[in-house]
């Protein structure tokens, strides 16, 4: 990688921490060839990946300038260090972007409010009102930060920051959680692609058999996967979410009765 002068480019960062934001282009010319290298030369990843992980930096580029704090040891050592930690931040959301996009459009009716309603309240869940929806909404920011991954997983909705938190909750490694999230995904997609068959036989035969068959079929992530993601007992993740499901009937409730 390229070598940075260490003295200017110290001397620019504890100006631009002193208020003068004038110098910020100066830094960024400093470091621009440095940035865009280190994906080239220490993970060996082509050029496109490069010039997308360089905008992606540069993005958060004020934190990594504010939170330098010269301790005697080298701008470069620090600006490897905090590289490396938003390489691995830009490769989770780049693998979630291109899995998102794969299943966004099959998964658009899976929700917080359908996950938390019993399944046999199907009549209920076909005419949900705005209140209802705001209330799933408020009840979920009210749990706390476990019990909100559990219903992520359910409903294919982890971030990078949520696989981070899964890591450390398990204590895998982010790149097993990662592997095995993909996997997760994976599976729905073949239940999204059984669905799609038993949709064209119902088009072509209306045969009432295919329309069981469909209404019985379970396109939430299944209980075993929510388990080996989260290090559960698959009987843990039944409690927790029957419990949860108890916790939002009576938050309804009590939000009617307020009302």
């Amino acid at each position: 990688m390229s070598k940075l002068d260490e003295e200017k480019i110290k001397y620019l960062v504890s100006e631009y921490q002193n208020g003068n934001q004038s110098v910020l282009n100066a830094i960024i010319k400093e470091i621009s060839l440095y940035v865009y290298n280190f994906p080239l030369i220490v993970y060996n990843k082509p050029p496109d990946e490069a010039g997308e992980f360089y905008l992606y930096f540069m993005e958060r580029l004020e934190s990594c300038i504010l939170n330098f704090k010269d301790k005697g040891y080298k701008f470069s050592t620090y600006l490897t260090s905090v590289l490396i930690n938003h390489y691995k931040n830009f490769l989770l959301q780049e693998k979630r972007k291109t899995l998102r996009v794969m299943y966004e459009s099959e998964l658009k009716d899976i929700s917080i409010f359908t996950l938390l309603l019993n399944t046999d309240e199907k009549e209920h869940r076909e005419s949900i009102k705005d209140e209802e929806l705001e209330s799933a909404i408020s009840f979920f920011n009210s749990l706390d930060e476990f019990s909100k991954l559990i219903i992520k997983v359910f409903t294919f909705e982890l971030t990078p920051d949520d696989l981070t938190l899964i890591s450390k909750y398990t204590k895998k490694p982010i790149e097993h959680v990662l592997k095995e999230y993909e996997e997760i995904l994976k599976r729905v997609q073949k239940k999204y692609e059984t669905r799609k068959k038993i949709i064209e036989k119902i088009q072509s035969t209306q045969n009432k058999k295919y329309i069981d068959k469909l209404n019985s079929l379970n396109t939430l992530c299944s209980y075993a996967d929510v388990a080996k993601l989260l290090n559960l007992s698959i009987s843990n993740v039944g409690v927790s979410l029957k419990r949860l499901r108890e916790k939002f009937q009576k938050y309804l409730e009590s939000t009617k009765k307020s009302t």
